[in-house]
């Protein structure tokens, strides 16, 4: 294709039009004057100016197509030697561009220079502000936004990611590495159930090195919407040996029951299932299944030994029950070989919370031997486990209680309300006076201590029930459907059980049912027919079978 007057002529298959001589850059929106063709001398070689202007003017575009849109194939300019151009046209190619009859004012000035010296200086008044036709490729009009605006949200988010990949990426990878740093901490931090029972969120099925799930879920207590299912397992000290057996065997009895709810007097009744035997050779000193509590983690149903320290689970056919051990959690700091004394269990933030009577072990003159009953352990959805000294807590609701040293409190039914925010303290016994272990039978209180999570505040709320100080609470647990507010607890008694004369020591319990909040007694002390020792108490159906 020849070229003359400075412009180059592209031809369509409807037309031939001149196009002016001047560099459309790759957004076809940009003019950009091209240097004058110089005369030079053939002696000194000399450029000669052509004209008054160092550069050269583009001439005015040509008017608007007739058509609204129509489709022009070509390719890039070739530029020989002589300064002169040539194209290669070719109709429907990857280069196709369309030319619309829209157009765009733009001020040549702002592409320009005003320096005379610049190659792009540019005087021309009267063509500083032209109207040409958009060259704009159709691809390319998400790319140049500031030619063409994103007209959606979802294209100004592309948009804006393009235009900082750098940080967009950066951020990702950010969000990438907390989810894979965090992801582990997740599991078994989801707080209680759906029923207020004390069960965890996320199960690990081979918690405790177990190789099958636990099978007790919340729901499953829940026999009706007024209706649940409960279990009482005992701890008879000496009297758990089963006698006359040939290998130590010791043993302890789970109890099955109902509770059930009238709503329309706000009262509840039970009903006492067929008990059942748990048995186990573990024991420390002669002495083992001493199960102390009971409490749903991990869906599973967990048994707390308070003379070996070991936390058994239970598992259960439609008739018959028996334990296993999965952890074993000596004294204290745990740099002893003696078994921890549990004494109550509860869940929190989805980590299981185990503790001792939160008393000092005292010498006869009342000094202190040792404080390993303070501390506590937690054991979360992985079994891992984490102890810690509870000393400060201890002595705060101590004092909340009015049982500053000498004085002490003996603790075996302890619960976090994830509900209420608050920890739940159901104290066995109350004294102001020196510990004394014939008297402390008789210390027996009808006092709840409510306290915040850090241990700021706290306030003491009587149960409204006659006080016999032989009967202090053993354990407890929220009943389901009651937003944590009922409390179903056991009420245990040791009658001339000091010294180990078998013959003298009486046991009893009692189940009871009251308002955390407000003392009221929703069912009066109902005693076990046995005339042993309970003191794990949980909601839990055990009559189911596994899988």
């Amino acid at each position: 294709m020849q070229h003359t007057n400075r412009s180059l002529r592209i031809r369509s298959t409807s037309r031939t039009r001149s196009v002016p001589n001047f560099v459309t850059i790759a957004t076809g929106e940009i003019p950009y004057p091209r240097p004058a063709t110089r005369q030079t001398s053939a002696s000194s070689k000399t450029p000669v100016k052509n004209s008054s202007r160092d550069y050269f003017v583009p001439p005015p575009p040509p008017p608007p197509p007739q058509s609204s849109s129509k489709s022009v194939g070509f390719k890039p300019l070739n530029v020989d030697s002589n300064n002169s151009y040539s194209s290669n046209v070719s109709t429907g190619s990857l280069y196709d561009y369309n030319i619309n009859s829209s157009t765009h004012n733009e001020y040549y000035q702002s592409y320009t220079s005003q320096d005379p010296s610049s190659p792009n200086y540019y005087t021309a008044d009267k063509h500083k502000k032209k109207s040409y036709p958009s060259m704009m490729p159709a691809r390319e009009t998400a790319a140049y936004a500031h030619h063409n605006s994103p007209q959606s949200h979802i294209a100004r988010f592309l948009h804006y990611c393009r235009q900082h990949a750098t940080a967009v990426t950066a951020v990702l990878c950010f969000f990438v590495f907390l989810l894979i740093f965090t992801g582990e901490e997740v599991i078994g931090s989801s707080p209680g159930g759906n029923y207020g029972l004390r069960a965890s969120g996320k199960v690990d099925p081979h918690w405790g090195g177990a190789v099958h799930a636990g099978y007790f879920t919340p729901k499953s207590a829940v026999a009706s919407p007024t209706q649940f299912h409960f279990a009482a397992v005992t701890d008879m000290d000496q009297l758990s040996r089963v006698p006359g057996s040939e290998k130590p065997i010791f043993q302890s009895f789970m109890m099955p029951g109902m509770l059930t709810y009238d709503s329309s007097a706000n009262k509840y009744k039970v009903e006492f299932g067929d008990m059942r035997t748990l048995v186990s050779g573990h024991n420390e000193a002669g002495r083992g299944m001493e199960l102390s509590e009971l409490t749903l983690y991990q869906n599973r149903l967990l048994a707390f030994d308070d003379r070996t320290g070991s936390i058994f689970e239970v598992l259960s056919h439609e008739d018959k029950s028996f334990v296993v051990p999965r952890f074993v959690i000596t004294e204290g700091e745990g740099d002893t070989d003696k078994g921890m004394k549990w004494e109550w269990a509860t869940v929190k933030d989805g980590e299981l919370w185990i503790g001792s009577m939160g008393k000092e072990y005292t010498r006869p003159d009342g000094s202190i031997l040792n404080t390993n009953n303070l501390w506590v352990a937690t054991v979360n959805g992985k079994g891992e486990i984490t102890r810690r000294d509870w000393a400060k807590q201890y002595n705060f609701v101590r004092h909340l209680l009015g049982a500053d040293a000498p004085g002490y409190v003996i603790h075996e039914a302890v619960l976090w309300s994830q509900k209420l925010k608050k920890w739940i303290f159901i104290p066995r016994r109350v004294s102001a006076d020196k510990y004394d272990d014939v008297i402390d039978e008789k210390k027996g209180t009808n006092k709840v201590v409510l306290v915040d999570e850090k241990f700021t505040n706290g306030e003491v709320i009587d149960i409204k029930m006659t006080v016999d100080p032989l009967h202090g609470f053993s354990s407890a647990a929220f009943v389901p459907n009651s937003n944590e507010r009922h409390i179903a607890a056991l009420r245990s008694v040791e009658e001339d059980c000091v010294g180990g004369d078998e013959s003298l020591c009486k046991q009893r319990s009692y189940l009871m049912v009251f308002d955390v909040l407000t003392g009221e007694v929703l069912m009066d002390e109902v005693k076990f027919e046995n005339d042993i020792k309970f003191e794990g108490l949980e909601f839990a159906d055990v009559s189911i079978a596994p899988y």
